[in-house]
Parts: C-alpha cells; sequence; structure tokens
C-alpha cells in the first residue's frame, strides 16, 4: 500500500532534479550582453507629473541601444510622447542574471525626470530581448531588441521584401484614435519601395497601397518617406529607425509629429 506513494515521492524529486538542471544550464553575465541592438518600444504613459502632463497618453520609440560588456548603456533614439517627437537619448545601467534576465536603470529626459526600470529577457543567444518598464507604476510600456552584425550601411543594405508590422495610436488629428498596419513592403536596394497594407484606423480597415523613397546611413539608421492622402489633404509621413541582423530586420517608428506607431519591418526571406 506504501509503493505507490513512494513512486510519486521519487518522481517528483526526479522532476525537481529535472528542472534543477534546466535552470543550470541556462548561464549569462553582464559581460555577456555587449554590442550594438535596434530596438522600438510601444506603450502609453497613464501618470505623468503635473509639469509633464502634456506628454501624458500613448509613447513609441526606435533607436539603439550600445552596451559596454559592463553595465553601462547609451541609448540614440526618437520617441514620441502623446504625438510629440522628442529626442531620448539619456544613459542607462544594466545588470544581467545568471538566468538572461537583464534589469534596467535610466531617468526618462526632462521634462519627465523621471526614475526608471525595465526588466526583461535575453533569447537568441543573447541576440534578441524583450522587455518591459517594471517601475514607475501608471506606465504601461514593452520593447524588443535585436542585435546589428553590420558595421557599415548603404542603401542597398535595406532590399527586397518585408513583412510590416506597425502599431499604436495616432495621438491628433481627424484620424485620431488607435492605429494598426500590417503588409508587404518592397525595397529595390536604390532608395524607392512600394507597400501594398491592410490598415486599420481606430477600428476601420482600409486597404492601403502607396510607393516613396528611402535614405540608410552608414551607422545602419533608416528613414522613409511616402504621401498619405490626395490633393490638400495629402500629408508627408514619415517612418524613421535602425536596421538590424544583417539588414533583414528594422525596428523603426513613425516620425510625423501627431503619430505614436512603433513596429518592424522584417525580411520575408532573410
Amino acid at each position: 500500500m506504501k509503493r505507490p506513494g513512494l513512486r510519486v515521492v521519487f518522481a517528483a524529486l526526479l522532476s525537481l532534479g529535472s528542472l534543477t538542471t534546466l535552470e543550470g544550464a541556462i548561464t549569462c553575465s553582464t559581460a555577456e550582453y555587449k554590442g550594438t541592438y535596434a530596438f522600438f518600444t510601444a506603450g502609453s504613459f497613464v501618470q505623468l507629473p503635473p509639469s509633464a502632463a502634456v506628454l501624458q497618453g500613448p509613447f513609441a520609440q526606435a533607436g539603439t541601444f550600445t552596451s559596454d560588456g559592463q553595465g553601462n548603456v547609451a541609448i540614440t533614439s526618437t520617441a514620441s510622447y502623446n504625438g510629440i517627437i522628442l529626442p531620448a537619448n539619456d544613459p542607462a545601467t544594466y545588470t544581467v542574471n545568471s538566468d538572461c534576465t537583464i534589469d534596467f536603470s535610466l531617468n526618462l529626459p526632462p521634462p519627465l525626470s523621471v526614475p526608471t526600470t525595465f526588466h526583461g529577457v535575453l533569447t537568441r543567444n543573447n541576440r534578441e530581448m524583450a522587455l518591459t518598464i517594471s517601475f514607475p507604476p501608471g506606465t504601461v510600456v514593452i520593447g524588443t531588441h535585436a542585435k546589428m552584425d553590420m558595421r557599415f550601411c548603404g542603401v542597398d543594405t535595406f532590399s527586397g521584401s518585408y513583412g510590416i508590422d506597425l502599431g499604436g495610436s495616432i495621438a491628433s488629428g481627424s484620424q485620431a484614435g488607435l492605429f494598426r498596419r500590417v503588409g508587404r513592403l518592397v525595397a529595390d536596394g536604390a532608395g524607392n519601395f512600394i507597400a501594398a497594407t491592410l490598415t486599420n484606423y481606430n477600428g476601420q480597415a482600409v486597404e492601403e497601397n502607396f510607393s516613396g523613397t528611402y535614405t540608410v546611413s552608414a551607422n545602419c539608421g533608416i528613414n522613409l518617406t511616402y504621401s498619405a492622402g490626395t490633393g490638400s489633404s495629402a500629408k508627408t509621413i514619415t517612418i524613421g529607425g535602425y536596421l538590424g541582423g544583417h539588414g533583414d530586420i528594422a525596428m523603426v517608428m513613425v516620425t510625423t509629429s501627431g503619430w505614436a506607431v512603433s513596429g518592424t519591418l522584417k525580411a520575408q526571406q532573410p
């Protein structure tokens, strides 16, 4: 009568041992998070100090993190706070835990000037990371990073077909509200692109096809420009960010005032 109970205990001990072995197989350190990563973030500031109340609302950001392997990060980025486009280049510090989770500390730039922490998880041999804000409360922000493998980029680095995945909010204007776009973009490697998309403006889905131009800087920054609308309602839309990998992914945001939209352009056949 006692044997079944012993089997259960024995099985539980084996399971615990397997979990311990599995956790032991994961080893990361602060020194291993080193290099330059393209990133985008998205979310919303729900509560802000009175001095920064105008920035409360949807948030988007795109840029690069450069980590030195010693716990320091230099950030080069552009951010949209409720549709207001501002640089966001404050430094940060980080610690990588043995289970490959990571913690960041930084002060958001003025007029926010808020001490902030993020918690993330490194994946794909420390080449990618997902993270979310952990402090202060009243803020919902998530982000994604991808390591940059190129030391130098040109316009031909961004070439071929890419899947479009953009989301966020338009903070002002006649199309204000939630925004989502998926589709396909084809870049010719010479500064021109065409796109076929399904776009949702605050619950209204429309097919949008457009063409435009793009540039790629030596440090792998990318900027795309196209015209939306017709006639007197036509408006120039700009998208900026950085290329990751070998140019097979772009972490981007809409840099047009009034938008808080970010996401990725991913090569269909990298």
